[in-house]
């Protein structure tokens, strides 16, 4: 026989763990870890990496018994690099035990290794004087990056399969977040080679074979003292270096002759503009 009143019971507690789930789910997103821009001397950290930007809501919580009017958000001490967005429309009556949030307080900084400070002003109706909310703003230093030179573009690399197996480095270095770069590769044997297929030792969608010339198709015969050109492309995730290794496979060998292959996008630190900048700013 079905015991009614205990599937009931356990319906029951089913019911009542949902609901605490929903109301714990459903609470403001800055309930915790945010400070209240109404409390005494709040202070707001942001910190970003260069031309990277950090945001935080400006939340206001009527923690007394009263209605609170709020009537301005001003910017009394200000930053080039520091932004408010979004604002609400002011002036705003918040209920007590309301929660609200006025704006988003914005840093983006242009210069490694500054700090910065900001004061906001909010007037009330429940203070004399304007509550006043100060931003500190940190610039995140980039990771030290070892720059190796690059190969030039059009730059002649050595190859044999029957007696270079690990080919000449090949730098790839720009200031886009794609580039392509062209390298020819001359046949330093005294034998015709036929080039059957490129590839990269690791598919990680950093680096591609755009074409190969001349004739644009493999196979490729590459008669000695001839060169055949390889156009390859650099697509950067980050400011930090990556590597990987360009097989070029033939009918000579059955081992790929491997050429080490780096790739990296410059650090906005090291571009001119930056330099320049941050020389000015002391």
């Amino acid at each position: 026989m079905i015991d009614l009143r205990k599937r009931y019971s356990t319906l029951c507690f089913y019911i009542a763990a949902a609901a605490i789930i929903i109301s714990i789910n459903c609470s403001p997103g800055w309930a915790q870890g945010v400070p209240n821009v109404l409390a005494q001397n709040p202070e707001i950290q942001l910190s970003a990496k260069l031309n990277e930007s950090e945001c935080k809501p400006l939340v206001a919580d009527n923690e007394t018994s009263a209605p609170i009017v709020i009537s301005s958000l001003e910017k009394t001490a200000w930053s080039e690099y520091l932004r408010l967005t979004d604002p609400v429309d002011l002036p705003l009556t918040l209920a007590p035990g309301e929660s609200v949030r006025l704006a988003y307080a914005c840093f983006t900084p242009k210069i490694v290794n500054k700090e910065y400070d900001g004061i906001i002003s909010i007037r009330t109706s429940s203070a004399s004087e304007s509550t006043k909310i100060h931003l500190h703003a940190v610039s995140i230093p980039e990771p030290r990056v070892n720059i190796v030179p690059a190969t030039a573009p059009g730059a002649v690399l050595a190859f044999d399969p029957a007696t270079i197996k690990e080919g000449t480095l090949i730098s790839m270095v720009g200031r886009d977040a794609e580039f392509i770069r062209s390298f020819n590769f001359k046949n330093v044997s005294q034998h015709s080679i036929t080039v059957t297929n490129l590839d990269f030792q690791d598919h990680d969608q950093r680096f591609d074979v755009v074409s190969i010339g001349p004739g644009g198709s493999l196979p490729l015969d590459v008669a000695p003292g001839a060169s055949f050109s390889v156009k390859i492309s650099y697509h950067s995730f980050s400011r930090i270096p990556s590597t990987n290794h360009l097989l070029i496979f033939t009918e000579q060998s059955k081992e790929p002759v491997k050429y080490e292959i780096r790739g990296l996008q410059l650090p906005l630190s090291s571009m001119e503009w930056n330099k320049h900048e941050g020389q000015s700013s002391k």
